[in-house]
Parts: C-alpha cells; structure tokens; sequence
C-alpha cells in the first residue's frame, strides 16, 4: 500500500489566495467580536503574518529541531497582542484561545483548493489511498483549512510541524512524520511544489512528485522527481502508477 504524503500551499490550494481570504475573514470576524473597522484589522493582520513568517524564517530555516511547539504557541500569543495593540482594542485576557478560535472560525470560511481537489481526493479515497497532509502549516490551520474546502474526511494526519515538533525545514520532518505513521519511507509517495523540499523526502528514501499548479510561486522543474503533476484531476492516475 502506498501512503500519500501532500503539501497543502501551492499544491492543494494557492497559497497567495488562501492568505488574502484569510485576512479578510478574520478582520470581519474581529470587527463582530470587538468593533472598529475592517480595514484597521486587516492592516494589522497583514502586518502581523509578515512578521511572523520572517520570524519563523529567522529561527527555523537550517535548524528545524529549534522548538517549533514552544515557537507556534509565543508566536499565537504575540499575534494577537501585536494585533489588538495596533488597532487600539482592549486586550483579551485570554489570547492564545483568542488566536486559535478566530483562526479556526476564519480558515473554515475559506477555500482557494486548485480545481479537481475535491475529486481527486474523493477518489483517492474510494480506493483506500492514505491520504496524509506534510505541510508547514500547522495541524490545526490544516484543520480548519481543509474542512473550509470540505475535503478534510478524505484525509488521515495533518502534519503539522507541530505534530512532531520539527519545522518543515530539512530531512527530519520527513523522517519524523513517516516514524509518527508508521510508514516506512519506501512506501511513502510525496508530492510537493518546491524541489528542495522534494530533496529532503528522497533523502530519507521517499519517492516524490513536483506539483506545478500555482501560477504565482512557480519553482524550476525538479529533474530528480518521478513526474510533474499540472493538474489535479491527474492525481489518481499519478498514484496508481507509482504506486508499490
């Protein structure tokens, strides 16, 4: 049997998109919930996810085992701090619940999957494929994530650096998230957009696919992939043929 370990940005949604709903769900929401102005909240918000991915890159590029839960929970406690602070709210007493609740609520709002991702999944899963998520996103805003596109049932795990505590930086998180299911990595089949990501999975013995469906990041054509996917509604065909 082989086991489906996919990307979620730029492979199963555009990352840029999902972003811009986002923050426009979750500014709508935070008006409801403590007045002001839409457009305020989403300045800061916009703000904020900047800072916050320059300081994911600051710690976790090149060291992966820096402590990523420790990390995830100041970073959700700091964004909503930033956040409320820019726009002169009171502040919550409870932030971190504050940051998880209004993610989750936002995210489920949200869909920007690339088209076939419904029925790709939906088919995959008719067939007994295990479908497994490997992302740099969070378990929980894959949850949200995933139920807002109304695929999430078709999936297993959502890996989560979190679920392991290792970013999505270099070989470990592969290693780590195929121990944490039980796979070993010759029966793992992973599909990702960036090449240097898809390195890092052949390192530990995984076989790989380069997803090519954004048409706003686009990577290279990685040359050591078994194929290129350009089309979601060719996924099934991609894993049966290289299926073991």
């Amino acid at each position: 049997m082989t086991f489906l370990f996919l990307d979620f940005d730029n492979t199963l949604s555009e990352q840029s998109e999902l972003h811009q709903q986002y923050v426009t769900e979750l500014s709508a929401l935070l008006v409801e919930g403590h007045g002001g102005s839409a457009e305020a909240w989403q300045r800061a918000c916009a703000t904020q996810l900047l800072k916050v991915q320059k300081d994911y890159e600051s710690v976790f590029v090149g060291n992966p085992l820096a402590g990523y839960r420790a990390w995830l929970e100041r970073m959700r406690v700091g964004f909503v701090t930033e956040v409320f602070a820019e726009v002169g709210a009171a502040m919550p007493d409870n932030p971190l619940e504050v940051a998880t609740d209004y993610q989750f609520s936002a995210l489920t709002s949200c869909n920007a999957t690339y088209p076939g991702a419904y029925e790709a999944l939906e088919t995959l899963f008719r067939e007994g494929v295990r479908v497994q998520l490997a992302s740099a996103n969070d378990s929980e805003f894959l949850l949200a994530a995933l139920i807002g596109a109304g695929i999430e049932s078709f999936t297993e795990s959502k890996f989560g650096p979190d679920l392991v505590d290792c970013a999505k930086e270099g070989p470990e998180f592969y290693k780590r998230i195929f121990e944490a299911s039980g796979v070993l990595p010759e029966k793992a089949l992973v599909l990702d957009d960036h090449p240097e990501t898809l390195n890092w999975a052949r390192e530990t013995g995984a076989r790989t696919v380069q997803t090519k469906l954004s048409k706003v990041d686009v990577y290279p054509d990685d040359p050591d992939a078994l194929a290129i996917l350009r089309d979601l509604k060719d996924l099934p065909v991609f894993v049966r043929r290289f299926s073991m």
